[in-house]
C-alpha cells in the first residue's frame, strides 16, 4: 500500500506541476525583437521598436516614455519613436516602457549630442507665392520660425525665423501653393535657377520684445531638403557657426492670422454667454445667430446660420469659401472685417480687448451647440487656418 500511495502521489505532483506549467505558459508575453536600445543622431527624427505578442486576443500595448523630447506611439505590430532635436552639446537617454496585460519590457533610447552650434525644431512655416512674374522660374518665398509671422508677413516679438528665397520649375495652386518636394541649393549669385535659393533674400533673424530684429546672419552657405511634408535646412553662416533646421507640417507658401504653433484643447465651464439673433443678413432663408463667450482672458465667438430666431441647437460645419447655396447649420469661418473679428474664433484677451497676441480663427470642422434651461454648452472640434486642431467645450448663461 504504501508503495501504491508513493506512486499516486507523485502522479499528483506532476499533474500540478503541467498545470502550473500550463499556467505560466498562457500569461499574455510581449517579446521586444528589435533589440533593447534604439540610438538616435542629434538631428532626432523616427525609429521603430517592433515586438510580437503572445497567449492574448488584445492587440494594444500601453506604452510610456520617461523624456519630453521623445514621442512613442503604437502602429498596428510596431512602436513609432520619434525624438525631437538635441540642441545640446550633451547625449542623453531616455526609457520606453512596453506593458501588455501583466508582461513589462523596457527599452533604452539614447541620442547623441548636437553637432552643429544651433539646432532649430521650427512649429510653423508660412511665406508667400510670387509664381514666375518675376523670373522664368516659380518663386516660394518661405519663413520658418518658432512663432509664425503676421498676415502682412512681418515678424512677432521674441521670435526665431529663418527666410528662404526658393526657386522650383514646378508652378502651384496660387490659392494653395505647396511647396514642391526636392533638393535646394544656396545660391549667392542670386541666378534664381530651379532648385535653388537666392542669397539676397535668404537669412535669419531673431526678435526681440518690440518685434525688432536684435540678431542677423547671412548664408554663407546652405542646402535645403523637403520632402513628404518635412523641411530640413543645414547651414553654415558667414560667422562661421553651423545651424540645422527642421519643420514638418503645412508647407504651404502663405500667412496665417492664427497665432497658435500647436494644438489647443480647453474645457471652460461658469462662463459669461451672450447670443444675439440678427436675422437673415445673409438672405439666404436662414437666421444668423452671434454668440460670445468670455470666461476670465478665453473669448469665444461663433457665428451660425440656424433655422429659427427662436433657438439654435443643433450641429455646424464650416462654410465653404465658394460654391455653396445652402447655408442652413453652417458657421461663418473666422476672418478680420474693418471692425475687427467676424465669424468664428478664440482669443485671448489682454485687460479686457482683444490684442492679437493669441488668437485662432475657426475655418474647419463641426461646432455643437446645446441649450439646458438656461445654460448654454458649445462643443468644439475645430481646425484654425494654421493647421492646429481647436477642441473642448465651453458652458455658461
Amino acid at each position: 500500500m504504501k508503495k501504491i500511495f508513493s506512486i499516486l502521489f507523485l502522479a499528483a505532483l506532476v499533474m500540478v506541476a503541467c498545470e502550473k506549467g500550463n499556467e505560466e505558459a498562457a500569461k499574455p508575453t510581449i517579446t521586444i525583437t528589435s533589440g533593447d536600445v534604439v540610438e538616435f543622431g542629434g538631428e532626432g527624427g523616427q525609429k521603430e521598436i517592433t515586438f510580437t505578442l503572445a497567449n492574448s486576443n488584445d492587440t494594444k500595448v500601453n506604452i510610456s516614455e520617461s523624456a519630453t523630447w521623445l514621442d512613442a506611439k503604437q502602429e498596428g505590430n510596431v512602436i513609432k519613436l520619434t525624438a525631437k532635436a538635441n540642441e545640446t552639446n550633451e547625449a542623453r537617454e531616455a526609457e520606453v516602457t512596453l506593458r501588455y496585460s501583466t508582461d513589462t519590457k523596457k527599452v533604452t533610447v539614447k541620442q547623441s549630442a548636437s553637432e552643429y552650434d544651433v539646432v532649430f525644431e521650427a512649429k510653423r512655416c508660412e511665406g508667400i507665392y510670387f509664381g514666375n512674374e518675376n523670373t522664368t522660374t516659380y518663386n516660394y518665398y518661405i519663413i520658418i520660425s518658432d512663432k509664425g509671422v503676421k498676415s502682412n508677413a512681418a515678424a512677432r516679438a521674441n521670435g526665431t525665423y529663418y527666410y528662404f528665397d526658393l526657386y522650383s520649375n514646378v508652378a502651384a495652386d496660387e490659392a494653395n501653393p505647396v511647396l514642391p518636394d526636392g533638393e535646394y541649393k544656396f545660391d549667392a549669385d542670386n541666378s534664381f535657377a530651379a532648385n535653388t535659393f537666392s542669397g539676397e533674400g535668404s537669412w535669419y533673424g531673431v526678435t526681440d520684445a518690440n518685434s525688432d530684429y536684435v540678431k542677423a546672419a547671412e548664408f554663407e552657405s546652405a542646402t535645403v531638403t523637403v520632402k513628404n511634408g518635412k523641411f530640413t535646412a543645414n547651414i553654415v553662416m558667414k560667422d562661421g557657426t553651423t545651424h540645422f533646421v527642421t519643420y514638418e507640417g503645412n508647407m504651404v507658401a502663405t500667412t496665417y492670422f492664427s497665432t497658435f504653433t500647436e494644438d489647443v484643447e480647453f474645457a471652460i465651464e461658469g462662463a459669461d454667454v451672450v447670443a444675439t439673433c440678427y436675422g437673415d443678413t445673409y438672405e439666404k432663408g436662414q437666421q444668423t445667430w452671434f454668440i460670445e463667450v468670455v470666461k476670465g482672458d478665453d473669448y469665444f465667438c461663433v457665428e451660425i446660420m440656424a433655422p429659427s430666431a427662436e433657438k439654435f441647437d443643433g450641429i455646424y460645419s464650416a462654410l465653404a469659401s465658394s460654391g455653396v447655396t445652402d447655408y442652413a447649420n453652417k458657421f461663418i469661418p473666422g476672418l478680420i472685417g474693418s471692425d475687427g473679428l467676424v465669424g468664428t474664433w478664440y482669443a485671448k484677451l489682454s485687460d479686457g480687448v482683444i490684442r492679437g497676441e493669441a488668437m485662432a480663427p475657426m475655418v474647419e470642422g463641426m461646432i455643437q451647440i446645446q441649450t439646458e434651461g438656461d445654460v448654454i454648452t458649445i462643443n468644439y472640434s475645430c481646425k484654425d487656418d494654421a493647421g492646429n486642431s481647436i477642441t473642448g467645450s465651453v458652458k455658461g448663461i
